[in-house]
């Protein structure tokens, strides 16, 4: 019976699936938020006798976003994320469905008088970050990568976060993700049951600063432009 449901039809099956994509998922937002972080490099940084023909972040973020755009390894991988992002939406929708169906327990929520907020409300924290991925995608990946609309992304990615509206809907997104986060490592850790029970108090700890930190240094980016 289990063979004929399949391994990813079962309900363990189906939180495997949405840890295994969330934690690839989060290894693309680290290099994601590394390559970001060009963008608020000073100037003074860039001695030229160093970098040689990279004069200063707008000269590196360009070719940096060239090299991911152009090296086919990185645009394998990123079939694998886009492909990630799906499963982990469908999965999130078909986990939802199966408790509702069953009148069953929220995903990885036991206790309402003791589960934090966000906890409770990973639905809708996804579905801000998923509107949110839309409207970035359509932005910035969409023009860029797939249209090949010729552009100096750099300028595209400043002129953008100097409308504050946009920098406000960016804020509210990472915030939401934040909290996703934090929630979202543990879960994952506790549905592949790789630690002992002890040890998942300091996953918790853990997955608490890894996603303060990701957080603040995602949304001092547009300010940090806004502001420039």
């Amino acid at each position: 019976m289990a063979v004929k449901k399949g391994l990813f039809k079962t309900s363990v099956g189906r939180k495997n699936l949405m840890a295994i994509t969330g934690l690839f998922i989060i290894f693309f937002l680290i290099i994601h938020l590394i390559g970001n972080l060009i963008l608020v490099i000073p100037d003074s940084f860039f001695p030229i006798e160093f970098w040689g023909n990279v004069e200063n972040a707008h000269d590196m973020y360009n070719a940096y976003s060239h090299f991911l755009v152009h090296f086919w390894p990185v645009t394998f991988v990123a079939w694998v994320l886009y492909a990630s992002i799906i499963a982990h939406v469908v999965d999130a929708l078909l986990i939802t469905l199966q408790n509702n169906k069953s009148k069953g327990e929220k995903y990885q929520v036991t206790d309402k008088s003791t589960s934090a907020w966000y906890s409770r409300n990973m639905g809708l924290l996804g579905t801000v970050i998923g509107v949110f991925i839309v409207l970035h995608m359509t932005q910035f990946w969409l023009p860029y990568k797939v249209l090949n609309v010729e552009h100096d992304l750099y300028d595209l990615v400043t002129a953008t976060f100097k409308v504050w509206w946009f920098v406000l809907i960016y804020e509210i997104a990472i915030i939401a993700l934040g909290f996703h986060l934090v929630h979202g490592i543990e879960s994952a850790h506790r549905s592949l049951g790789i630690y002992p029970k002890k040890v998942m108090n300091i996953i918790k700890y853990i997955a608490l600063c890894f996603s303060l930190i990701m957080a603040i240094l995602f949304a001092i980016i547009p300010i940090i432009l806004y502001l420039k």
